[in-house]
């Protein structure tokens, strides 16, 4: 049994040192190097917004009204409604809401880049306030929370870090932080990569007890491109808290003369290290009374002091306590009268994917090539046997395949039963447009009376053009006539050793023009298949006859060698006619690897000639102008490696905004 008096002043402590250290980190946040800072008290002066507590003041509303019979759905409608800003994960995590693409396919479909990145992680203090000393039920409320934008590893470790601070609210480990660390790594998967990177930091501080080694020792193993990527930053974050020695400032400025995600590095140890010390002690020893937070999101909140919403999230766990099933139990606690929203619904539904085709998986996609199954359970919520007639309507050029469950029909639900449906879907015309967003409603009438609607996501038409390759130097038919040996065709060479390398390079590699454009892009949309010939290629270099061939990409990012064998330097152009439901005016962002030019409507929109590490954004482009119905997008990718990786997505911003989602493509 807790102490409520005790609970509170953790609880307080840890959303101050969330707010304040959160503070500390957030003008550094994305500087990739050790920094040497000295601590300024004017650092922490003015408390700034930061993510890491905006979303769980959302939470805290959703939890509230739902008490935790909160659904990951709820999170996520609660993100969309109330929060305006959408950089990395929470952009798809977003746009995939608005395709009725729900959790936990919210969280991976189209999230390659961002899928292990710090953005749920630092939302787990809210779940462990709810638990306090409850580590499983904290860890099943994180992972609800999750799965809406991240998948398999960052989940993990907002688990850990939920069950860590669930723990912290235990007297007998709170003087600890070491002990505390290895009792949490206990609760998540021995053999996750969070729980091998716990035991990797926990050694690394016990050996070198520096953090500047120990941050080297990291970042060897675990260092990413992506200053938000969590297991760099959650290394880090424990490495401050071992070395910090219990000290709020010095904890602090460990964590953020790192480097990286510091925003959310602080934040997190200050949490940590808040809720262990408590808001008395933190009073004593830093002044810190009447701290206020400054929101990024729309909520209702009766102040904006850290104690009284500190207050407001002990008063709800409180009444959590006391509700059926509660393993939380409080001693000397006032009393409390909240009830929570009853959901009046008595049937839910839940839907899983399975897609067909060559790469046969649960990507909520569908295409020309391949169709996509959605299996619906129907859960009766209330004590009552129902009987309830469905009626499935369908979107613009989505079809049901034979062999699906009838689209009309009656279903019986046992009370607290449930029932299965599977439904297959693809294109009714595969010569027709094929929409990105597609939602489905399952119309329900008899014992009940509602919609529900969920979304299948359409796959991007592109007609390939590909490999235009070349030698170095250049030969055809006519130059080798004309030559007794190829080795005549050689530029001159200074040296024997400069000749070799001429001549190996023309037997082991090919070539690729990284500037000439091959064929008109009107040439790119005409009705040649099979094979092109590409003339002209530039520098008086000759290309090879190429193959002309339809793709279809499942999610915004794509390699090259998804649509060729072929090795080796060389262009490809992917064609597609884009059609927007209006005339428009958008911004672009462009993830590549290898260099690109990309054109909208025969227009140079832009182009790139470097080789950067890919991630989802690398180029950004705005003031784009998309005509109503088919517009024609050109994409010229230049491979001059083993490999290339590209995305495209049209967004309403250039960045941290929402992405568009209303296209759709047609094939040739």
């Amino acid at each position: 049994m807790l102490n409520y008096g005790d609970y509170l002043d953790k609880v307080k402590g840890c959303f101050l040192g969330k707010t304040v250290l959160g503070t500390l980190g957030a003008p550094y946040e994305g500087v990739k190097m050790p920094m040497e800072l000295e601590f300024d008290p004017a650092m922490i002066d003015t408390m700034l917004p930061n993510d890491d507590l905006d979303i769980q003041v959302l939470w805290l509303e959703v939890v509230e009204k739902k008490g935790l019979d909160f659904t990951s759905y709820d999170l996520l409608k609660a993100f969309c409604d109330n929060c305006g800003y959408s950089p990395g994960e929470y952009a798809v995590m977003r746009k995939n809401f608005e395709k009725g693409i729900y959790p936990p396919y919210s969280g991976r479909f189209c999230n390659e880049f961002y899928v292990e990145g710090m953005g749920c992680p630092i939302r787990s203090e809210i779940w462990a306030a709810l638990s306090p000393g409850n580590p499983l039920q904290a860890m099943r409320l994180a992972e609800r929370d999750g799965v809406i934008d991240h998948s398999g590893e960052s989940v993990v470790a907002e688990q850990f870090l939920a069950a860590l601070e669930s723990l912290a609210f235990n007297g007998r480990t709170e003087k600890n932080v070491k002990e505390l660390i290895m009792l949490a790594v206990g609760f998540i998967p021995g053999n996750s990569e969070v729980s091998r990177l716990v035991r990797f930091v926990l050694s690394a501080c016990g050996e070198y007890g520096d953090i500047r080694k120990v941050q080297t020792e990291i970042l060897d193993r675990y260092g990413h491109p992506d200053c938000t990527n969590m297991l760099q930053n959650l290394g880090i974050i424990l490495a401050a808290l071992l070395l910090g020695e219990g000290d709020m400032i010095k904890t602090g400025m460990l964590a953020l003369c790192c480097g990286f995600d510091t925003d959310c590095t602080c934040a997190t140890a200050g949490a940590i290290l808040g809720l262990l010390t408590g808001a008395e002690r933190l009073r004593e020893k830093y002044g810190w009374d009447g701290v206020k937070y400054v929101l990024g999101v729309k909520a209702n909140r009766r102040s904006d002091l850290v104690t009284d919403l500190a207050e407001d999230v002990a008063e709800l766990c409180l009444s959590l306590s006391r509700s059926e099933g509660s393993n939380v139990s409080f001693g000397k606690a006032p009393p409390v009268s909240r009830r929570f929203f009853e959901d009046p619904k008595p049937v839910s539904v839940e839907v899983e994917y399975r897609s067909d085709g060559d790469l046969a998986d649960d990507t909520p996609s569908f295409g020309r090539t391949c169709d996509v199954e959605a299996g619906l359970t129907f859960r009766n919520t209330s004590g009552d046997e129902l009987e309830v007639y469905y009626t499935v309507k369908l979107p613009p050029n989505v079809a049901l395949r034979e062999e699906s469950d009838p689209r009309i029909g009656i279903i019986k639900l046992a009370p607290e039963g449930d029932t299965r449906l599977r439904f297959r879907f693809g294109m009714e015309d595969r010569d027709g447009i094929l929409f990105e967003k597609n939602i489905v409603s399952v119309v329900m009438k008899g014992d009940v009376d509602e919609t529900f609607d969920f979304g299948i996501s359409g796959n991007r038409i592109f007609r390939v053009t590909g490999p235009v390759w070349a030698t170095d130097p250049p030969t055809d038919g006519e130059i080798l006539s004309g030559v007794k040996s190829y080795w005549q065709v050689m530029p001159q060479a200074a040296t024997e050793a400069e000749m070799i390398d001429n001549v190996r390079r023309f037997h082991l590699n090919f070539a690729a023009d990284t500037e000439t454009d091959h064929f008109d892009t009107d040439e790119l949309f005409g009705e040649t298949d099979g094979e092109f010939t590409a003339d002209g290629c530039g520098r008086g270099i000759i290309a090879r006859p190429c193959r002309v061939r339809t793709a279809e990409i499942r999610e915004d990012s794509f390699e090259l060698s998804q649509f060729s064998y072929f090795k080796g330097p060389c262009v490809f152009y992917l064609s597609q006619k884009l059609y927007a439901p209006e005339d428009m005016t958008v911004f672009a962002q462009v993830g590549y690897s290898s260099p690109f030019k990309f054109f909208v409507n025969g227009e140079l929109v832009g182009e790139r000639r470097d080789t950067p590490t890919w991630d989802a954004e690398n180029a950004h482009f705005d003031n784009i102008r998309l005509k109503e119905g088919e517009n024609r997008i050109v994409l010229r990718l230049t491979r001059t490696n083993a490999d290339a990786r590209y995305s495209l997505v049209f967004s309403q911003g250039l960045t941290c905004s929402a992405h568009y989602c209303c296209f759709g493509t047609k094939a040739f």
